[in-house]
């Protein structure tokens, strides 16, 4: 595989639910346990997963990480990233950042603006949420109520940002550094509120991060785009990058959030 290798652009991967079912949120346990190990054999692979906050330590020279490197984040916190995707995380050593809406921490994913077509699930609660910091779990920001960021002025975008930020960090008694999107909507406005407090920003734009990319706006690879092993064992490789770059594009001409699934 290294002879194929197109880039050492990393590759930030977007889970969502770690479940049964044949939505584009979710990714079955078995799958994902067989990706995980897949990632973990890096003498085979010559792979390496690293944290977000790694990610960012390299920011000035992302050229400087070594080829095949991914960053594993997850939308939502979805109760099932408890019992079926941190144990084998924590079991194979492997960095992950969630991202929550804290309003819902505790209850389910019916905030106002969900699609109907996205079934109702529940959401970690904070005891498992600290359980699983003290285990080193990182997470981040996905605002209080996750709204439409766009759709708010500038008083309420700001009190989204600030007060998600601020109850992660006194329950969990560690800084938050990263954000995340809801719906993967932003504008100027937006991401300059998210710059004055947040180290990143993931949106839902498809694609690999490079010397070019903005780290208020960074891309992603959605989960659903490499549920068939075929292309996630190619990432890093040219028909990788032609296959995420054909998938922005029909998500552009159907007019859909850029890159990901609106839940996010």
């Amino acid at each position: 595989m290294a002879a194929s290798r197109a880039t050492a652009h990393p590759v930030i991967l977007t889970y969502h639910s770690i479940s049964e079912g044949d939505s584009p949120l979710k990714v079955s346990p078995k799958l994902f346990a067989e990706q995980m190990e897949w990632l973990a054999a890096v003498k085979l692979h010559n792979l390496r997963v690293i944290s977000l906050t790694e990610l960012m330590d390299h920011w000035g020279d992302v050229a400087s990480l070594e080829p095949g490197c991914v960053v594993l984040t997850f939308d939502d916190g979805y109760a099932d990233f408890h019992s079926n995707a941190a144990p084998v995380l924590l079991r194979l050593k492997l960095p992950a950042t969630v991202f929550l809406p804290t309003a819902f921490v505790g209850r389910t994913n019916a905030w106002p603006g969900q699609p109907a077509w996205v079934k109702e699930e529940w959401l970690m609660d904070w005891e498992q949420i600290r359980e699983l910091s003290e285990a080193g779990i990182d997470f981040g920001s996905h605002t209080a109520g996750h709204p439409n960021l766009c759709s708010l002025d500038r008083a309420t975008v700001e009190r989204e940002l600030t007060e998600s930020k601020h109850e992660i960090e006194q329950r969990l008694g560690r800084p938050v550094r990263h954000f995340c999107y809801p719906y993967g909507k932003w504008n100027r406005s937006v991401r300059a509120s998210t710059a004055r407090h947040y180290l990143s920003a993931c949106t839902t734009i498809a694609g690999t991060v490079g010397a070019e990319s903005d780290r208020q706006l960074l891309p992603r690879v959605d989960a659903h785009y490499v549920r068939n092993p075929r292309w996630f064992r190619a990432m890093f490789t040219r028909r990788f990058e032609a296959y995420i770059a054909t998938r922005r594009l029909i998500r552009r001409a159907r007019g859909q959030p850029e890159g990901g699934y609106p839940s996010g």
